[in-house]
């Protein structure tokens, strides 16, 4: 008999039962920890009944993840609901077995899901059966109703602001949740920005502080490597951070290693007469990957195969400079040839699962060393992680913007903060040709407080953030006399409307072109806004 008269004499019943498409099998077990007396004060303080923003400010390691979870403890038990934010959806596994570990009705949202996980999440969220929503910035848009507490977990991080359209700040937009649930927004940081820090200073944000790790653990020995002395011809690799990989991989503990450069190389260039390879459609070098051959184009995506011939004086000469993550994999596999390496950066986690295959394999250690670019620099948490190996600690340090300094102190104090966060003691080296800046000593002494001081008397005397705000107005075109004639024609305007006003401009941005779509920049200096909004809105109307 077919299945369909097997219902129709009723020998069968049809019953539909709706599943889930997210799997989640969380088997370690993570045990709840008494707050220490640190933790205990900061979530004391902490009111939930009231609209207030809260900085908590606690160095890598001091236990924010556990002050998060009896926050939301106390949420759930009165009935509401929580929503954490995380920067990279490299955190969500981690995060979410720990979460799991603690409460059951968890939803997750981020660009990682398939459309219908997400749908299912979503739709989980609008029914009411969710107390704790996890995700990247767009979760701050989840349907939940009755929310007792919003809280952004790495809050420096750039990547809560979306700088395509829609354009938002996920921070604002907390802000502005919390205001309509009256309810507390908590942002948390080792490495706060300094706008975010000098609002706390001035009791904007209520400032509240974790000075010691969390536990048995220690901060790690930071050893800055002077590069121009310590180099050693024909690798990558100081002395002093090769000795101290093979003193761990001795000791069957694990490494990472940052690099915030993907690929082989990033510039190919004629040493006869100075080519360099570019993207016909962008102004930008093309970068080198080895295990496709290819020269791909990091803006617009373009790609082409490797040449081995200069087009302009015919030489063989051709020579990759610049060193990406392939680059390192290769020589790390030459020099420790037992060791068990992977690499993490956007090359090797296109895939989807791919990021959290790479971190649940090296969390079993499955590998010795994770290699990776700033996407393995924060929030991660491997108890047997006991070295840390920055290549280059002055990439962002020249980079033309005046967040430089900042964003060097962050990458370096934020990635050291990987290292030693068990019982076992735990070490950094930093390589640099720059070994009395600043922005890495200061980080290798992991003093926030005394970098803080430092860049804002850079910041005061530059005019820029948060003694200034700045507004910057982007002028493209295809066509390059139009775009100067017209950035001239802008800049004029916006003197004249906007008296007593620093205009600076117009410039090229950098890169100079993208998508054959050339880039001019005007930044407008302020302390109050008074008619800007307006100025600017007129100017966009007049364009359209």
């Amino acid at each position: 008999l077919s299945v369909d008269t097997l219902i129709k004499k009723g020998i069968l019943k049809v019953k539909e039962v709706e599943t889930y498409r997210l799997e989640r099998n969380f088997k370690k077990e993570f045990p709840r920890h008494e707050l220490n007396s640190e933790q205990q004060e900061v979530f004391n303080k902490i009111k939930l009944d009231l609209e207030k923003t809260y900085l908590l400010f606690g160095i890598t390691g001091s236990g924010k993840t556990e002050v998060y979870m009896e926050i939301m403890k106390k949420v759930i038990n009165n009935g509401k609901t929580c929503l954490l934010l995380i920067p990279e959806i490299t955190l969500t596994n981690q995060i979410l077995a720990r979460m799991s570990s603690r409460f059951s009705r968890i939803a997750v949202l981020h660009s990682g899901l398939s459309d219908g996980e997400r749908y299912d999440e979503y739709r989980k969220i609008k029914r009411g059966e969710i107390d704790l929503v996890i995700g990247a910035r767009s979760s701050i848009f989840a349907p939940l109703k009755n929310i007792g507490v919003i809280i952004i977990d790495e809050c420096h991080t750039e990547s809560f602001m979306q700088d395509v359209m829609p354009k938002y700040d996920a921070i604002n937009i907390a802000k502005h949740r919390c205001h309509y649930h009256n309810c507390p927004l908590i942002l948390g940081s080792a490495t706060p920005t300094l706008e975010q820090f000098a609002r706390a200073s001035k009791g904007v944000y209520e400032l509240l502080t974790l000075t010691k790790r969390a536990g048995n653990a220690n901060l790690p020995n930071i050893n800055i490597v002077d590069m121009t002395n310590d180099a050693r011809v024909g690798t990558i690799f100081s002395q002093t951070l090769i000795n101290k990989i093979f003193e761990k991989l001795n000791k069957h503990e694990q490494i990472i290693l940052l690099q915030n450069r993907r690929g082989y190389s990033s510039i190919l260039m004629c040493p006869e007469c100075g080519y360099t390879m570019k993207c016909p459609n962008c102004d930008i070098s093309l970068t080198y990957h080895k295990t496709k051959d290819i020269m791909r184009c990091h803006y617009c995506g373009y790609a082409t195969k490797k040449i081995s011939i200069c087009p302009t004086c015919k030489s063989s000469l051709l020579r990759e400079l610049g060193t990406g993550t392939e680059k390192i994999e290769e020589e790390l596999h030459s020099i420790f040839k037992d060791a068990r390496i992977v690499r993490m950066d956007l090359d090797t986690t296109t895939r989807r699962g791919s990021h959290e295959k790479i971190i649940n394999d090296f969390e079993n250690h499955k590998y010795d060393i994770l290699l990776g670019t700033q996407m393995i620099s924060k929030g991660l948490d491997f108890p047997n992680v006991t070295l840390v190996g920055i290549i280059n600690a002055d990439m962002q340090l020249f980079i033309p913007s005046y967040k430089s300094n900042e964003n060097t102190f962050d990458l370096i104090n934020q990635v050291s903060g990987r290292s030693g966060r068990s019982e076992k003691k735990g070490d950094v080296v930093i390589q640099t040709y720059n070994p009395e800046h600043f922005a890495i000593t200061l980080a290798s002494q992991n003093d926030y407080l005394s970098f803080y001081e430092e860049e804002m008397k850079n910041r005061l005397m530059g005019k820029y953030p948060p003694y200034f705000y700045i507004a910057e107005v982007k002028i493209k075109s295809s066509d390059y006399d139009l775009l100067s004639k017209e950035a001239n024609k802008i800049k004029s305007v916006l003197q004249n409307k906007l008296m007593g006003k620093e205009v600076i401009g117009p410039s090229m941005d950098i890169p100079f072109r993208i998508n054959n779509i050339a880039r001019f920049n005007i930044f407008i200096k302020y302390k109050k806004e008074e008619n800007l909004k307006i100025v600017l809105q007129n100017l966009i109307d007049h364009y359209k």
